[in-house]
């Protein structure tokens, strides 16, 4: 795959930005979870917050949070399937930029 530059590199991070609202908004929706799953993404949730409000150029902050969806992506699969296909498009944003 070829190097991004610059301006599609901030361009695709907008685009990450946007998809990561879209996430948060339907994790701060969601209910019929029990208190396990609720925690997490709850705290699945904090993170992307963060992440929103930081908008640095630290992967490591990125890093963290494909950890956490992966991990919610496979428990909660079945049971959120609208919300599982929202984290893939994140994973698969996160995964372009190269972080």
């Amino acid at each position: 795959m070829a190097k991004l530059n610059d301006a599609e590199t901030n361009m695709n991070k907008e685009n990450l930005h946007q998809e990561l609202e879209r996430l948060h908004a339907e994790l701060e929706q969601l209910d019929s979870l029990d208190d396990s799953d609720s925690e997490k993404l709850s705290l699945l949730a904090q993170d992307i917050r963060r992440i929103l409000d930081y908008r640095g150029t630290d992967e490591r902050h990125y890093q963290s949070l494909v950890e956490r969806v992966r991990d919610v992506v496979t428990e909660l699969e079945a049971s959120h399937p609208k919300t599982t296909l929202l984290m893939r498009q994140v994973l698969d944003q996160i995964a372009y930029l190269g972080i």
